[in-house]
């Protein structure tokens, strides 16, 4: 009997919330003709934070911290053996080159936004002359990013639907967490905007804390109506198949989620938390140029991080419960 706890929601929650930014926020920057270019910085500058926070809590989770570095490697004397043999093993490999990747990003922007002559520390005038003759690859790295930020998001639905519990069995399993992770990654990027947290972290990593323009703000929001929409499609989908289309144990295993020990946290939490109350929201604002109260701004994509939460949180013991 699996014993897999809330730390692992958690993991999946915040990995998914690291990689649906960057991939958002690179396709909005590469697409909107120069007027998105910050939000790849924000994203990377808090998914490696993020995705450092959900390794360590992985680790947790499993237990025997001490061999965590079994993930990836298998001692075979007289050598050490790469493992690439489970969906976890694979899924490190990914966190770690997303984390590591994402470092050098920062690095590399960071020593583009100023003159090394102009720091009085020699340490980092040394570092940033080292490092500043890289900087143009920043570009060719953005795309590597972008590749590894999709197979993150596309790891958190795989990493369950690669057992045989019934209740993650259903094909649409990966589609409805990929769908969740970029909707939550769209919502940080919303919320650090609409908060200022944005610049502050733009400063703070070198850059000249320039306010991100209102047009943008509206027309990230249109962007996550849509994401959440598909999203909203993609749920619907995944609980028709298990229920109709499926084995008669996955039909079973949907009565957790709809009417069962997990149906208060889906219909309250996942669904009009996270989905409908955002979503009418957004809709109610899709045709005008009005914008969002300050409250509002804060809440919605709040509301949104928090049902991405507890999606992975109902699935996740919602799949142990019936197994």
């Amino acid at each position: 009997m699996m014993t897999w706890e809330w730390p692992l929601a958690v993991y999946l929650w915040i990995a998914g919330i690291a990689g649906g930014a960057y991939f958002a926020g690179f396709l909005m920057s590469h697409f909107g003709k120069g007027r998105y270019q910050l939000l790849p910085r924000i994203a990377m500058f808090l998914g490696v934070p993020l995705i450092l926070l959900g390794s360590l809590l992985l680790v947790v989770d499993l237990g025997q911290q001490l061999r965590a570095w079994h993930l990836f490697f298998r001692a075979q004397p007289p050598r050490l053996i790469l493992l690439f043999s489970s969906p976890m093993s694979i899924g490190g490999w990914i966190l770690l080159a997303y984390a590591l990747l994402g470092i050098v990003m920062i690095a590399l922007w960071w020593v583009q936004s100023f003159d090394p002559a102009e720091l009085r520390l020699s340490v980092l005038s040394g570092l940033a002359l080292v490092i500043r003759p890289l900087a143009p690859a920043t570009t060719a790295l953005s795309w590597v990013a972008l590749v590894l930020a999709a197979l993150v998001i596309t790891y958190t639905g795989v990493l369950l639907s690669a057992t045989n519990q019934a209740l993650w069995a259903g094909l649409l399993l990966p589609a409805l967490f990929v769908a969740s992770a970029i909707s939550t990654g769209m919502a940080l990027l919303l919320l650090v905007t609409v908060t200022g947290f944005g610049r502050v972290l733009d400063l703070l990593f070198g850059g000249e804390g320039e306010p991100i323009p209102k047009q943008v703000v509206r027309s990230m929001s249109r962007a996550s109506l849509g994401v959440g929409i598909v999203e909203l499609v993609v749920l619907v989908g995944f609980v028709v198949w298990l229920a109709a289309f499926s084995t008669p144990a996955a039909a079973t295993a949907v009565g957790v989620l709809l009417t069962g020990p997990m149906s208060l946290l889906f219909w309250g939490g996942v669904v009009v938390l996270g989905l409908v109350i955002p979503l009418a929201f957004e809709l109610a604002h899709a045709t005008t140029n009005r914008e969002y109260a300050l409250g509002a701004a804060f809440m919605l994509p709040s509301l949104v991080l928090l049902g991405g939460f507890l999606l992975r949180l109902v699935v996740l013991l919602g799949g142990q419960v019936q197994g």
